[in-house]
C-alpha cells in the first residue's frame, strides 16, 4: 500500500487536476474551508471552534476535525496519520493517506 502526504498550505487552486493531485487538492480544500461558509453545504469543512483555542488545544482539535471531515468528504482515501506542525502560532497540518482501492 502506497502512502501519500499533503501539506495544507497556501498552494493555489488549480483546475483540471486528476488522480492523486486532485485528491491532495480536495484534502487541502476540506481543511482550509470553515464550516458554514460553503453555500448549499453548510456542514462542509472544519468547525470554526479551532480558531479561538490556545495553540496546543487547537492543534489537537484540528487533527480530530480534519480526520472526520476527510472521512466524510474524500471517501477515496484512508487517512493513516495527521501531524499538525506549529509555526509561530500558525497550524500547518500534514495529512498522510493511502488510496482505498489499493487496500
Amino acid at each position: 500500500m502506497t502512502t501519500y502526504n499533503v501539506t495544507v498550505d497556501e498552494t493555489p487552486l488549480q483546475f483540471g487536476l486528476s488522480g492523486i493531485e486532485e485528491i491532495k487538492q480536495n484534502i487541502r480544500t476540506i481543511i482550509k474551508t470553515i464550516m458554514g461558509t460553503c453555500p448549499m453545504r453548510r456542514d462542509f469543512g472544519i468547525d470554526p471552534i479551532v480558531i479561538d483555542m490556545p495553540t496546543p488545544a487547537a492543534a489537537a482539535l484540528l487533527e480530530v476535525a480534519a480526520l472526520s471531515a476527510i472521512e466524510e468528504y474524500e471517501t477515496r482515501v484512508q487517512v493513516t496519520d495527521i501531524v499538525v506542525n506549529i509555526d509561530e502560532n500558525r497550524l500547518i497540518p500534514v495529512v498522510y493517506f493511502a488510496l482505498r482501492e489499493e487496500e
